[in-house]
């Protein structure tokens, strides 16, 4: 039967200078990579694409990814679905920076690259134009940041246990030692203190941090969002605070938008391995010549997705 899928690597150029535009350009390549599934074709109905951003546990290089391994990909897949991922920070710069390169942190360049990646993909494969985003951790912000940036037709999203505020968990709560922290520093040219530490600056993010745009009315927030949007953490979660994916999720309700956050008792920061396999699942679970078990999380982001297919 064979995989079931096949997988086409690419890479987009990126102008990684100055994120307000300024200075001389300099140009970077970024890779990335489309999973399509069997039945895709180049004519006749066009094959849904769902941008899935990986976390800082992963990256995207020229001969693997981490998203490539994950079950809600091999889950999309074999039900037709088109799967993408770009690395979100090429690795010339993130050498030439000392930025490691599995923190892209949902910076502008990794937002550009997302969006170079869409293009590229909608010109050079037939599909649909209007698109899926899914994040897990890091890939929250990844994620988010493009659905916000507005730059690509986003018909809803879904994430796990996402990282939704640069200042709260990337700058006072990182992950890996600091990477991140030091990569937000470099990103977004933080001034430092007398010690040498990073000072955080939300003028500089420009609004590439998507806790910082709830409005403050009185004791509630409100957050206008673009899209329907449903995440999935556990309440034990000890790299993602659940508290600001509860926020986030309630000002998105109070402006009137469409907004889920479904909880797990416990699991860490593995929702999609919570709890027993789904004895009938929805959706076909062999893909080539694997067959797929499915939790309730990924059962359930699959149903997100197909409810607006």
């Amino acid at each position: 039967m064979g995989k079931g899928f096949r997988i086409h690597r690419f890479k987009v150029a990126v102008d990684c200078s100055d994120i307000r535009g300024e200075g001389p350009e300099r140009i970077c390549f970024d890779h990335g990579l489309l999973a399509l599934p069997d039945s895709y074709r180049e004519t006749g109905v066009p094959t849904r694409l769902v941008i899935n951003c990986h976390g800082a546990g992963g990256t995207v290089s020229a001969d693997d990814s981490q998203i490539e391994q994950q079950i809600i990909t091999k889950y999309l897949l074999a039900n037709g679905y088109a799967v993408m991922d770009v690395n979100g920070l090429p690795d010339e710069y993130a050498g030439q920076e000392g930025i490691d390169l599995r923190n892209n942190v949902g910076s502008p360049i990794a937002v550009q690259s997302y969006v170079k990646a869409y293009h590229y993909c909608i010109e050079a494969f037939h599909l649909h134009r209007e698109v899926f985003v899914h994040g897990g951790s890091m890939g929250g912000i990844s994620s988010t940041n493009l659905v916000l940036s507005g730059c690509i037709p986003v018909i809803a999203q879904t994430g796990y246990c996402p990282v939704l505020d640069t200042r709260d968990q990337i700058f006072l709560h990182p992950w890996s030692d600091g990477l991140p922290k030091t990569a937000l520093g470099k990103f977004y040219a933080f001034e430092k203190d007398a010690d040498g530490e990073y000072v955080y600056d939300e003028v500089r993010l420009a609004g590439f941090n998507p806790m910082a745009r709830c409005i403050a009315v009185g004791e509630r927030e409100y957050l206008p969002y673009p899209v329907p949007v449903k995440f999935w953490q556990c309440e034990d979660d000890p790299t993602v605070s659940i508290e600001s994916t509860k926020r986030f999720v309630r000002a998105i309700r109070n402006a009137g938008g469409i907004a889920y956050l479904r909880t797990f008792p416990h699991g860490g920061h593995e929702p999609q391995d919570f709890g027993d396999f789904v004895a009938a699942p929805s959706g076909k679970t062999v893909l080539g010549d694997e067959t797929l078990a499915i939790r309730p999380a990924v059962e359930e982001t699959f149903r997100w997705i197909k409810r607006f297919s």
